[in-house]
């Protein structure tokens, strides 16, 4: 009897799937009693691709501004509107004035964003920020 066989039966053919968005961002800053500013602008959709890269660097000589990776599993409704419902990874990190700091975790979420603190004791100023982030499967 001949052998009836499929060639490569149980193989898969899996691509590598990866999405980036880099943006620059000008804020001024503080207020009274300081200002935290949530970067959603950079929101980026990573539902699938659990390994995530940030990647920030402060281009302006201001101390004590935090950066604060964020992410988020399901959308909450305020003022009639959904929207996702921000949570932090981190309590955040100082960044240093023109030094690149880098956050890697791997999780599976559905978006991805950043957000910027900037405390009340920074003297009123312009702060730039440079801001990548990257997922891959």
């Amino acid at each position: 009897m001949p052998l009836n066989r499929t060639p490569l039966t149980g193989n898969q053919i899996v691509a590598m799937a990866n999405v980036s968005l880099q943006r620059n961002y000008t804020m001024v800053g503080p207020g009274i009693f300081g200002d935290t500013f949530y970067i959603v602008n950079n929101e980026i959709n990573v539902l699938g691709l659990p390994s995530l890269t940030y990647w920030v660097r402060l281009n302006s000589n201001v101390p004590n501004i935090v950066f604060t990776p964020l992410f988020a599993v399901q959308n909450t409704t305020l003022g009639g509107v959904t929207v996702p419902n921000w949570l932090p990874f981190t309590n955040g990190a100082v960044l240093v004035p023109g030094n690149v700091f880098t956050f890697i975790v791997r999780s599976a979420v559905a978006n991805a964003a950043v957000e910027f603190g900037i405390p009340g004791s920074v003297p009123a100023s312009t702060i730039n920020a440079d801001v990548v982030i990257t997922a891959g499967g």
